[in-house]
């Protein structure tokens, strides 16, 4: 009996019931090799029992398990790792003719006709290993960024919504990715665009921003220029109001002069007239004393006396006349010096009147100018500070415009990178054929 009892109970039917008809492959191993399996295991080994039983489960295994080491050295130690902790389960790899089969196997010590024999249960992981496989490498694929991957070849019934499931979540991935593609190139493109802006704006606010300084300073020196201007049109306008006065001045000095030399071509008038008549009585003196001369000659020598007196009147008389008519001729020179004088004074009134006029339209002028250049300063000043404030303001501006361009370059950036993160994924619009996911039929023990 396979549980070592001679009358089977209850317990033991129901274990001997299980012992056939599980589907699970269920072999005794017992001094190192099989004394006993159900149908189930024919199927797991692809032998007919009688190839199974006496032999050691290395016969079927494959010459190294998954860490490289002889089959020989893991049975050994599962079986001593089975007896000391009541059970032992793991992986195994078997051959099935020329494939691998991978299998979970359970040991559990028992104690078999007074022997310690141990029950071995196999489970066929073959199916499951294909799933594994495939979907491990339809992870790697969509790890590796191939978005186009899909598990063509189907599964089993059990594992078939698994696949149909990791299709539509690649299809769908493949989708949102193609979204968020078109989304990355856009963005990309948008900040591109937009980083090329800001630098075009900058370069233009910058070169305004020193256009604006250069035309600050430019109206600085010319508001400074004005206001000396005025500065100086107001002292030519008190010059000019200086000479005003004093080509006033001037004109009253001129009619006075006018006026004394009026009185002096009369004085000079009168000494002609005085002159005239000294000249008249030295000529009637003179033929008085001519008469007296014809008369003391008629005398004789008893007027010798009143003939010399008569001769000395008339050479008195000639003196005097000759003085008068030199007086005369010197009185009518300086008449005639002023006469050309007072001509010359005139014309001299007349000229100062003039400059006197100029000087005044000068003057309002001059008035006009400084007023008007006063005015000018007061413009340029109130000019000097609205580009002032206008130069503070594209200053700001500048340093704003700064700080949006490296905020555009940081966002084009960003979006250049995710723009080349997307580009890992493959999102074409027909799905590449799917890699040939052939599992390799493998199994462990």
């Amino acid at each position: 009996m396979m549980f070592g009892r001679s009358k089977p109970d209850m317990e033991t039917r129901t274990a001997l019931a299980m012992f056939r008809h599980s589907p699970d492959a269920v072999l005794l191993l017992k001094g190192g090799t099989f004394v006993e399996c159900n149908p189930a295991a024919e199927e797991v080994y692809g032998q007919p029992r009688g190839a199974i039983l006496g032999q050691n489960p290395v016969v079927f295994s494959r010459a190294t398990q998954g860490d490289g080491r002889p089959s020989m050295e893991h049975v050994g130690e599962r079986v001593q790792q089975a007896i000391s902790e009541g059970f032992a389960r793991f992986e195994w790899f078997n051959l099935r003719g020329s494939d691998e089969v991978r299998m979970l196997v359970t040991l559990i010590p028992i104690p078999h006709e007074a022997a310690d024999a141990v029950l071995v249960q196999i489970q066929d992981l073959t199916n499951t290993g294909r799933v594994v496989d495939a979907l491990t490498r339809g992870l790697s694929s969509l790890a590796d960024g191939d978005l186009n991957v899909r598990l063509n070849t189907p599964f089993s019934s059990e594992f078939e919504p698994l696949r149909a499931s990791f299709n539509t979540a690649a299809s769908r991935m493949a989708e949102s990715m193609t979204s968020v593609a078109s989304v990355a190139a856009a963005l990309h493109n948008g900040c591109s665009d937009i980083r090329q802006a800001s630098d075009d704006l900058s370069r233009r606010t910058e070169q305004q921003a020193a256009s604006l300084e250069e035309s600050a300073a430019a109206i600085q020196e010319v508001t400074q220029n004005v206001r000396e201007v005025a500065t100086l049109v107001g002292t030519t306008e008190a010059i000019v109001a200086d000479a005003h006065r004093d080509a006033q001045n001037s004109s009253g000095i001129v009619s006075d002069t006018t006026e004394a030399m009026a009185g002096i071509e009369r004085a000079s008038q009168e000494i002609g007239e005085i002159i005239s008549v000294i000249d008249g009585i030295a000529f009637q003196t003179n033929l008085l004393a001519l008469n007296a001369g014809v008369e003391a000659a008629r005398a004789g020598d008893a007027d010798k006396g009143f003939a010399v007196v008569a001769s000395e009147v008339r050479a008195l008389a000639q003196r005097s006349a000759d003085a008068a008519k030199d007086v005369k001729a010197r009185v009518t020179a300086s008449t005639e010096q002023v006469d050309r004088g007072v001509q010359l004074v005139s014309t001299t009134g007349v000229a100062l009147k003039r400059i006197t006029d100029q000087m005044d339209r000068i003057s309002n002028l001059i008035g006009s100018i400084a007023t008007s250049a006063r005015q000018q300063a007061e413009s340029l000043g109130q000019i000097n500070i609205a580009v002032g404030e206008m130069d503070s303001i594209t200053q700001h501006n500048a340093a704003m415009v700064e700080e949006t361009t490296a905020a555009a370059r940081g966002l084009a950036d960003e979006a250049a990178r995710l723009h080349e993160a997307v580009g890992v994924f493959q999102v074409g619009q027909a799905p590449a054929a799917a890699p040939a996911l052939r599992m390799v039929a493998g199994g462990r023990w």
